[in-house]
């Protein structure tokens, strides 16, 4: 009875075997259970990452890193806990005559010349270092008979700096600063002795000086888009319409006046 029912379990299955789809099938189901225990078995084994003090790593993204710097702003050329005023500004066209007057520096007895800067002298009368009020190349230090000890800071964009009235240097040609770096110290000079000890600061973009004072806690580029179109506007009011220039670029003050 057995056997006769062995007999038709075996002819059930090779009908069955002889169907297309279930040879594939029995494939398929074998080889998914395969991948499965092996990913398991490889996961469950796998080991915890750990540093070589055996903490566990932190997996965290580090903190983001700022992609530039914050733009530089021009800073008198002095230390921020400095006691310092401006004793002589810088000669303004648009001034009054009183303002004017105090922009004058004297060369001799008798000759005066306008303020194409700014100086600066310590409230007590003392000493101070002077520093740099934008990063640069220095591309001059050295002494100057009538002006002292003179720094001379490139900063691009065609704006350069000139320290003057210097009693010593502390950089030389080609050292490359930052802003506030101390150039050397305030001193005196011939020119501009009625100041006493202080630093006289220039701030030129090509070539001309513009008021230093104006731009404070500006940024270079504002700096520099300002002058670009004050330059541009001077150009275009100076020609007149056959391209001849006009007779109002002659009365500008001359540089020295006579007392």
């Amino acid at each position: 009875m057995r056997e006769e029912q062995n007999k038709k379990t075996s002819q059930k299955v090779v009908k069955m075997l002889r169907k297309r789809w279930v040879v594939p099938a029995i494939y398929l189901v074998s080889a998914a259970i395969i991948l499965t225990g092996a990913l398991w078995y490889q996961y469950s084994n796998a080991p915890t990452p750990t540093n070589q003090t055996g903490t566990s790593v932190d997996n965290r993204e580090p903190d983001a890193i700022p992609a530039s710097q914050q733009e530089e702003k021009l800073a008198y050329p002095v230390a921020k806990d400095a006691t310092v005023q401006v004793k002589s500004h810088y000669y303004d066209d648009s001034a009054s005559k009183d303002e004017q007057q105090n922009s004058l520096i004297q060369m001799d007895n008798n000759t005066f010349t306008i303020n194409t800067g700014m100086d600066l002298v310590d409230k007590s009368g003392k000493e101070f270092d002077v520093t740099a009020a934008l990063s640069g190349t220095v591309t001059k230090a050295q002494k100057d008979a009538e002006l002292g000890y003179v720094v001379v800071v490139e900063s691009g964009n065609g704006l350069v700096s000139y320290y003057q009235s210097l009693k010593s240097v502390s950089v030389e040609p080609g050292t490359k600063i930052s802003q506030g770096q101390v150039l050397g110290t305030a001193g005196t000079a011939l020119i501009g002795k009625e100041n006493g000890i202080h630093v006289h600061y220039e701030l030129r973009k090509d070539g001309v000086a513009i008021n230093p004072e104006k731009y404070q806690g500006q940024t270079v580029s504002s700096i520099v888009s300002s002058e670009n179109t004050k330059s541009e506007s001077k150009d275009s009011n100076t020609m007149n319409t056959s391209g001849n220039v006009s007779d109002d670029s002659l009365d500008k003050p001359s540089d020295k006046m006579q007392q």
